[in-house]
């Protein structure tokens, strides 16, 4: 399934949250339909990401843009930008850095803890050790994670996980 549409990047004004991207209804009901929950979102052919659709609270939905790709691509509030969205068809609703991915079939119990996690834990880890340009820092977070799981019986403790990856 692909998708495309325009839409205007927008700002929250929160602290919480901060830009996104609406999503027409018809697009949303179209992805309901069929099924998909998880997509690879393309901003003006520049750049893809993994997302998903986020309620607004009333019944429309919108796309979680992060602020190092609105300034990567030097994107302004109110700026009308073409959509593409295709459907997510990884494993785990996002690409997996090569390094965890080695850890993951190198250790059986980390791998075990690791799938047992609910699907957006296990993204954000993937996110946590993916986002580091350097592979030896890659290499370290999945290890520290994998520490972390297997000393924890596959439960993470928020605060001790931060604690340890700022120690690595």
């Amino acid at each position: 399934m692909e998708l495309k549409f325009k839409s205007v990047l927008s700002d929250f004004e929160s602290s919480l949250w901060g830009y996104y991207l609406p999503v027409p209804s018809n697009i949303v009901s179209k992805c309901f339909k069929a099924g998909v929950k998880r997509f690879v979102c393309d901003i003006n052919g520049l750049h893809s990401f993994s997302c998903a659709f986020m309620p607004m609270g009333n019944k429309d939905y919108f796309i979680l843009m992060n602020k190092p790709t609105v300034k990567k691509l030097r994107l302004k509030i109110g700026q009308e930008m073409d959509i593409t969205i295709t459907e997510d068809k990884s494993e785990f609703g996002m690409p997996i850095c090569e390094e965890l991915e080695v850890m993951l079939q190198e250790d059986p119990e980390f791998d075990s803890f690791f799938r047992s996690l609910t699907p957006g834990t296990i993204r954000s880890l993937i996110y946590l050790v993916g986002k580091f340009k350097s592979s030896d820092l890659r290499i370290r977070s999945a290890v520290v994670i994998a520490d972390h799981l297997k000393a924890n019986n596959g439960k993470i403790d928020n605060k001790m996980l931060y604690e340890a990856l700022k120690n690595k």
